[in-house]
Parts: structure tokens; C-alpha cells; sequence
């Protein structure tokens, strides 16, 4: 199987927002979520969909649980939370592909294909790049502490912040650095037509993807308007 096309999953995480929050009912985002769930089973991530699924099933009884209760407080503090988080996976989903399958080099492939500004692709690559690559410096930091016996407890606020958060910011600014400068180096800036070694080209499974999608939602769109 060929691979999907980043521009695929680019085009479904900008899709996916307007219609859970445009679309009357929870089918559209039950929909979404469907389709997300599809696409991570297509890239054989069995795990990572198992994931998702309690994930959603946990939420899913949450916030009926907080339905339940009818407690304001709950309701206003908890609930809306949730209920922006649950409405949200699928988007979450797919731009998880989009960190853990793809490099930096082919999402600037494929955005060179649409002709976007150089700014625009440099600024959506080290944004997509950035997460994977803080998330494993979290993790160093937190070995180096381990190395030196140092344990934090959130109920000694000044030790967390002088030991977990003071080096993660700095880490932040110095990785963003570091990705621009990266991008720089592979060329962003040039004038002149960047080749690359990777095809990004959209096959016929990308296209049938976005087909099957507008055909799918549209549907449900003329059932709902029917009713």
C-alpha cells in the first residue's frame, strides 16, 4: 500500500473542526472519529488505535457521569473541558500521524507541492517537529534528575520549578532554534526550486480518501437536512 499523502491528513485536521462544531448532532464527530480511527489502522498502528478507543470510551462515560450528577460546578469546570477534548480527538488522532510518521522533510515536500509561502511551510514544520522532539527532552530531563537522585513532588513547587520547568523552557527555546536553523540549512530559503529525494506526490488512495470523506459527510448532511 502506498503511503498517504501528508496534504491528505493536513486537508482532513483543517476539514474535521468545521464539521464537528458546524454539524447538528453527534453523528458528525462520532463520524470523524470513525475515519480518524480508519486512517491510524491503515498505517498499522494497532496500539496507538487501541489507545484512542478507551480513550474515547473513558470520556464518553465521563461526561455522562457529570450529565448525571447535574451538579453546576462540575458541569461548568469539568464538563466543558471534556466535552472540548472529546469533540477534539479525531483532530488529535490525525495530527499524531502527522507527528510520528512522517519526517520534517516530507511535510516540506508535500507543502512545496501547493506553492505556500516559505515562511508559512517553515512555521508549520517546526510546529509539527516540535512535540515529538520536546516530548523526548521532557524525558532526558527526567533521567538526568533520576541519575542524580533527584525526586519531584508537585507539593515542593519551588524544587519543580527550579529542576523540571526552568530547564524544559529553556529547552523549548533552544529546540525551536535549533529546527529553524535546521530548516534553514536544508534550503527553505532558497529562491531557487528545492528538489527532494521523497515522492509526495497524491496517489489514487488520496484522492479516494477525500472523496470517500466529502461523500461520507455529505450524506449525513442531506439525511440531517431531511429530517
Amino acid at each position: 500500500m502506498s503511503k498517504i499523502n501528508p496534504l491528505t491528513l493536513i486537508t482532513l485536521n483543517i476539514f474535521f473542526p468545521v464539521i464537528i462544531f458546524l454539524g447538528k448532532g453527534n453523528i458528525f464527530q462520532v463520524g470523524c472519529f470513525i475515519i480518524a480511527t480508519v486512517l491510524v489502522l491503515m498505517f498499522r498502528k494497532i496500539k496507538t488505535c487501541i489507545y484512542f478507543i478507551l480513550i474515547y470510551s473513558v470520556l464518553f462515560l465521563v461526561m455522562k457521569i457529570i450529565d448525571a450528577i447535574k451538579i453546576e460546578f462540575f458541569t461548568i469546570f469539568f464538563g466543558t473541558s471534556l466535552y472540548i477534548v472529546f469533540r477534539m480527538l479525531p483532530v488529535v488522532m490525525i495530527s499524531w500521524l502527522l507527528v510520528s510518521v512522517y519526517t520534517s522533510n516530507e511535510l516540506l515536500s508535500s507543502l512545496e507541492k501547493i506553492h505556500l509561502p516559505k515562511k508559512i511551510m517553515l512555521s508549520i514544520t517546526v510546529v509539527i517537529r516540535f512535540f515529538p522532539t520536546y516530548r523526548s527532552e521532557i524525558r532526558m530531563i527526567k533521567e538526568s534528575l533520576k541519575m542524580r537522585n533527584i525526586r519531584l513532588s508537585f507539593f515542593q513547587p519551588l524544587q519543580y520549578l527550579e529542576f523540571l520547568l526552568v530547564p524544559v523552557l529553556i529547552r523549548a527555546t533552544m529546540i525551536a532554534e535549533e529546527m529553524t536553523a535546521n530548516a534553514i540549512t536544508k534550503g527553505i530559503e532558497s529562491p531557487v526550486k528545492r528538489s527532494s529525494y521523497y515522492k509526495t506526490n497524491m496517489s489514487l488512495l488520496d484522492y479516494i480518501i477525500l472523496f470517500s470523506v466529502t461523500i461520507f459527510f455529505l450524506s449525513i448532511l442531506i439525511r440531517s437536512e431531511e429530517r
